[in-house]
């Protein structure tokens, strides 16, 4: 079931028993996440929901053949996936943290998206950054990449930035930074939009300020070129949304080609393959800190695993653009993320209830609800 938040289409899934209980998940994006679903419920119909582990990899491994390594496959394998651990828990009658081992804490530190501001100029960024710091974050995020005027750029195609570019992106990072107090971090996003070379200009000249991280400053594909930006700047650098799975992660952690790893667990394959991640990342001493852009369900899901990680950082809140995210969870007794944090649920499962009134008067054009 498809809901139209603002700016994204959410992906809801439900894996219901013939007992009665039922699981709810998340899987973003929803691009060609229908069609895949309908193969995997019958690959899973009939089977014990209990072995939530297993089945995942029955997915995988009885899709290997339509590419179940990446794309939306793993999109939808992840919002089944996430169904089967709120199923598990709601069987148990333990929360999602219990069944993954345990939490290291029982708040979860939520970063901030902050949108792009409407004159985009360093000031108007740097207000931004004060709202969310006036709401209780302690982490925000600003998204510099493509922030200078359009007249600044030499050439849209080539992933190269003019000196006019370089010099705005830099004075909005300082400006953002400088509106912060000090117990407030700063993360600043490329969205993999450079080449390595013009990326390492722009982390140089962040190199006098503090920040927490700079995101995705090379296109996804090349490892090498990641990791040679890491290798030549002292600003930290985060990346991991757009890879599939533990396994696709793998290179970049053993690499080291990031110092901080950032999956979205409700789409690169799930809870078990977060968890696997997480791990990972602690052996090799990397922070954890996933992305995110779901609403409660995924949100909340994603809170658990980062409850169960030692080396977690902060995780992402991309909902704030949408005025009622926080009631898409019923009962919850206040805001889902209230002064920058994530009380973790000790409700079975994700510990999320779904607030249908509401979710029914936001469905997508040309959707129906689930029954």
């Amino acid at each position: 079931m498809m809901v139209q938040g603002i700016p994204w289409t959410w992906t809801l899934v439900k894996v219901e028993t013939d007992e009665g209980l039922c699981g709810v998940g998340e899987a973003q994006l929803p691009l060609g996440v229908r069609d895949i679903l309908g193969h995997i419920e019958r690959i899973i119909v009939g089977k014990d929901p209990r072995q939530v582990v297993p089945l995942a990899q029955k997915i995988s491994r009885s899709l290997s053949g339509a590419g179940s390594s990446g794309g939306s496959i793993v999109l939808a394998l992840s919002g089944v996936e996430l169904a089967l651990w709120d199923l598990l828990g709601k069987i148990t009658g333990q929360p999602l943290w219990q069944l993954l081992g345990g939490k290291y804490r029982d708040r979860i530190r939520i970063y901030a998206d902050t949108g792009r501001p409407g004159d985009h100029s360093p000031e108007a960024y740097a207000d931004g950054v004060r709202e969310r710091v006036e709401a209780g974050y302690t982490v925000v995020k600003v998204d510099i990449d493509n922030s200078a005027p359009a007249a600044y750029r030499n050439d849209p195609h080539n992933r190269g930035l003019s000196r006019r570019e370089v010099e705005f992106m830099s004075a909005v990072g300082h400006a953002a930074w400088e509106a912060l107090p000090p117990e407030v971090d700063l993360c600043l996003d490329l969205h993999w939009c450079y080449q390595t070379a013009d990326a390492l200009r722009i982390a140089r000249r962040l190199e006098d300020i503090d920040i927490l991280w700079l995101e995705d400053p090379t296109p996804p594909e090349n490892l090498e070129a990641l990791k040679y930006v890491t290798d030549h700047t002292s600003v930290p650098i985060a990346c991991g949304e757009n890879h599939w799975m533990s396994h696709g992660l793998r290179p970049m952690v053993e690499s080291r080609a990031a110092d901080i790893i950032t999956p979205d667990i409700p789409r690169f394959g799930g809870v078990q393959e977060g968890k696997k991640v997480a791990e990972l990342c602690e052996q090799h001493y990397l922070s954890f800190a996933p992305h995110n852009i779901c609403t409660p369900v995924g949100t909340v899901a994603s809170a658990h695993v980062c409850a169960n990680a030692p080396n977690f950082l902060a995780l992402e809140h991309h909902g704030l653009d949408t005025p009622w995210w926080d009631d898409i969870a019923a009962d919850w007794g206040g805001p889902v993320v209230d002064r920058g944090y994530i009380t973790l649920p000790d409700r079975p499962g994700i510990g999320v209830a779904l607030n249908e009134e509401l979710l029914r008067a936001h469905l997508a054009p040309g959707e129906e609800w689930w029954d």
